[in-house]
């Protein structure tokens, strides 16, 4: 997995989003909202949009389906334009007929009427996946992609500083980990516990841990309400860490002041999805067998709620002619044994549940000094709370928050792109009210 992949994935990309939909007036009911009958006759040539490395799995199906060739072209990842890209074809009639899109950009690409209601060709094979991608994937009860991967999120920690500063066992709830961190900088100030929550993306996993969400629905009406208890609850408490410079300001798995403070043992954590053990086997390959990885710390003791980040489905595009073949290929992408553990070697966690048993996932990892890593993202992907909406202007609140951030406290942003994001949303000229 490449490094713009990973950072693709860290952003707002709630893999358990159950997403709800906001309206006729904002969903399209004409003939290019709902997948009809492909009835093409002889071979069949689709195009297949996206940034992963979905290449080598399209290969193994166009050996297996002679009669169904795919063809994949690499773009930019979603935030890098290729979402703009996907729609700009479409709109001259060019574009192709399956696309990568993340979970929480569905709702903005129903709203641009770019992907293709699939119940009907996909509802049957739904239950090869877990139950909180298959809402990712969905809007209003109706399909709108195949999940791809999700990334239940764990605390990666070093069981060798663990040790040289007394912490006995990763720490179970967020008390615990202030306490972890206090122990630590009164040990070192040079050194920290943990990283930062520095953007939109954290923000909206932590949140979603809380049980809270940042949108709701009724009728035509969307809701706002990013600035609610669970996310004041979160910004709060990681602004305090900050202040009390418990933690470090910048860096996670991918991040190169990261790996410098990790390499020089000034680090002993950071809170990731599964795919981020991606970043660190390839970035920080001198430490291996000496990091671990934990449940996420609860808010509540023994609650055992966790929450995810990162993950995409495959959608059949607005225009496509041959859905029915379209969604064949989807499912053999996310389901197909070979298909799947090729996905794992590139660096996805599965959304398909026998996906996650594969040996790969299933066996000790030498890199984390044996331990059976997947048993743990397995757990949270369990744990995860099915009470988020996404909303239909993703790219503006991870700009905005972007900002705001860098301008003020974590608290302070949260009350700025509450007013943005409802301000953005009436643009675009839907109904909403502030939560």
């Amino acid at each position: 997995m490449d490094r713009t992949t990973l950072r693709t994935r860290g952003l707002l990309a709630l893999a358990t989003a159950t997403v709800i939909a906001f309206g006729v007036g904002a969903c399209s009911s004409d003939k290019n909202d709902s997948a009809g009958e492909s009835g093409q006759a002889g071979p069949v040539n689709m195009e297949f949009w996206g940034w992963a490395g979905y290449e080598k799995i399209v290969d193994q199906w166009n050996a297996s389906h002679p009669n169904t060739k795919i063809t994949f072209k690499k773009i930019p990842s979603g935030p890098k334009g290729g979402y703009t890209q996907i729609s700009n074809a479409i709109t001259a009639g060019k574009g192709p007929c399956l696309a990568q899109i993340e979970y929480q950009n569905i709702p903005s690409m129903l709203v641009k009427n770019s992907v293709m209601d699939i119940t009907q060709y996909a509802s049957d094979s739904m239950d090869k996946y877990v139950p909180s991608a298959v809402s990712a994937s969905s809007v209003g009860g109706k399909i709108y992609g195949v999940p791809v991967d999700v990334g239940p999120m764990v605390l990666f920690y070093r069981k060798d500083l663990f040790a040289k500063y007394g912490i006995s066992k990763p720490p179970a709830t967020w008390a615990e980990y202030k306490a972890d961190a206090e122990r630590v900088t009164a040990a070192d100030p040079s050194v920290k516990f943990g990283t930062v929550l520095g953007d939109a993306g954290s923000l909206a996993s932590f949140t979603l841990q809380t049980g809270q969400s940042w949108y709701s629905t009724k009728g035509d009406s969307w809701t706002v309400s990013i600035d609610n208890p669970g996310t004041r609850k979160v910004a709060s408490y990681w602004q305090g860490l900050k202040d009390q410079g418990l933690v470090a300001k910048t860096g996670s798995a991918w991040d190169p002041q990261f790996d410098k403070a990790s390499e020089a043992g000034k680090v002993l954590t950071f809170v990731g999805a599964a795919w981020a053990a991606g970043g660190l086997k390839s970035d920080l390959k001198d430490l291996a067998g000496k990091w671990r990885v934990a449940p996420m710390p609860t808010w509540e003791a023994g609650d055992g709620k966790s929450t995810s980040s990162g993950g995409s489905a495959t959608s059949v595009m607005t225009g496509c002619k041959t859905p029915k073949e379209a969604v064949q290929f989807a499912d053999f992408l996310s389901s197909d044994p070979q298909a799947v553990k090729t996905g794992i070697e590139g660096g996805l966690y599965p959304a398909s549940k026998a996906g996650q048993e594969d040996p790969s996932l299933t066996g000790g990892d030498p890199y984390f000094g044996g331990q059976k890593v997947g048993d743990v993202y397995k757990a949270s992907a369990a744990q995860v709370p099915s009470t988020w909406t996404n909303g239909p202007t993703f790219q503006q609140v991870e700009t905005d928050f972007t900002g705001a951030i860098g301008q003020g406290t974590l608290p302070d942003a949260v009350t700025k792109v509450q007013a943005s994001t409802v301000a953005a949303i009436k643009k675009l000229g839907l109904s909403v009210t502030n939560g």
